[in-house]
C-alpha cells in the first residue's frame, strides 16, 4: 500500500509542526539503507519512522530495529510491523529518549524532522553510535560539510572533528508527501573512535559553541567572554573569525584552553 493510501485510510493529516514529510521513493530508501552497510542482528535506531518506508527495509535486512515516533496517530500504520521480532517502537519525543537502551555500536538510519536537526545530531553525537545515515535539509547539509572560511557553524566543527562526514545522496523535494519547500541530502557520519577516546565531546561542544557565540566577531572577542588568561593563546591568530579556523586548530585551541583554566 502506498503512503497516500495509508493516510487516506486512517484519515490522517500530517503536521507541519512535527516536520512530517514522508519519503515515498523506495529506490531512495534502498540507497539510504545500502550506505548504512547493515549486518544481520545489528541494532539500528530510526527516528521518526513515519509511515514505515525505511522501517520496512531495515526489518527485511535483519536489523534489530528500534523506532522512536512522537505521533501516536501513526500507530495503526506502524502496527503492521509488530509481527516481527526484530522490531520495537517507542511512542515518545526522541529528544527525551534514553539512548542507553540501545547499548553500544548501534547505527542510526533516519529521515529526521528538519526543524530540530541540530538537537537530534547532538543527541546522536553524545551517544555510543557507530554510524549514522541521516536525511537533512540541503542547506543544513551544505553547512555541515563546509570547509574553513565557508559558512560554518559550531555544529560543523564538532561534527567534522568527531566523525567522518560525507554526502551520499541528493534528494529532490518531489520524493516526499507532502513535498517540503526545499531539497534534501543524505549524509553519512562515521564515528572517529580515537578522537572520542582522547577528547570529551561534551566539553568540546561547550567550548566551540562559546567560540561561535558571536559568529561575526573575532576569536579574540569571543574568547574574552569566558577566558581569563588570553596569553595562553599567543601562538594562535585570534583576529580570525571562528568559521575561518580549521578543525585541527580548534582541537589545539581547546587543548590550550583546558591547560590554562
Amino acid at each position: 500500500m502506498k503512503i497516500a493510501d495509508y493516510l487516506r485510510q486512517y484519515k490522517l493529516n500530517l503536521k507541519k509542526s512535527l516536520g512530517q514529510n514522508f519519503l515515498t521513493n523506495m529506490e531512495i530508501a534502498k540507497k539510504i539503507i545500502e550506505n548504512a552497510n547493515i549486518q544481520t542482528g545489528e541494532t539500528v535506531l530510526e527516528i521518526g519512522p513515519g509511515a514505515g518506508t525505511i522501517t520496512e527495509l531495515l526489518i527485511k535486512k535483519g536489523a534489530n530495529v528500534v523506532a522512536v515516533e512522537i505521533d501516536k496517530r501513526l500507530t495503526p500504520i506502524l502496527d503492521r510491523f509488530n509481527e516481527f521480532e526484530n522490531f520495537k517502537i517507542y511512542y515518545q519525543d526522541f529528544l527525551k529518549f534514553d539512548m542507553k537502551l540501545l547499548g553500544e555500536n548501534f547505527k542510526v538510519v533516519s529521515n529526521i524532522p528538519y526543524s530540530i536537526t541540530g538537537m537530534i545530531v547532538k543527541k546522536i553525537l553524545f551517544s555510543k553510535f557507530s554510524t549514522a545515515v541521516l536525511m537533512v535539509q540541503k542547506e543544513v547539509g551544505d553547512r555541515l560539510l563546509a570547509k574553513p572560511g565557508e559558512d560554518r557553524s559550531f555544529l560543523t566543527v564538532v561534527v567534522q572533528t568527531f566523525t567522518d562526514i560525507e554526502k551520499v545522496l541528493h534528494v529532490s523535494k518531489g520524493n516526499f508527501v507532502p513535498p517540503p519547500q526545499v531539497d534534501s541530502v543524505v549524509l553519512k557520519f562515521t564515528r572517529k573512535e580515537k578522537i572520542y577516546e582522547k577528547y570529551n565531546i561534551e566539553e568540546f561542544w561547550s567550548f566551540v559553541s562559546k567560540c561561535f557565540e558571536k559568529k561575526r566577531k573575532t576569536l579574540l572577542n569571543n574568547l574574552k567572554g569566558f577566558v581569563k588568561n588570553l596569553d595562553c593563546f599567543s601562538e594562535f591568530d585570534l583576529k580570525l573569525r571562528p568559521q575561518q579556523l580549521s578543525n585541527d586548530n580548534f582541537l589545539k585551541l581547546f587543548e590550550k584552553y583546558k591547560g590554562c583554566k
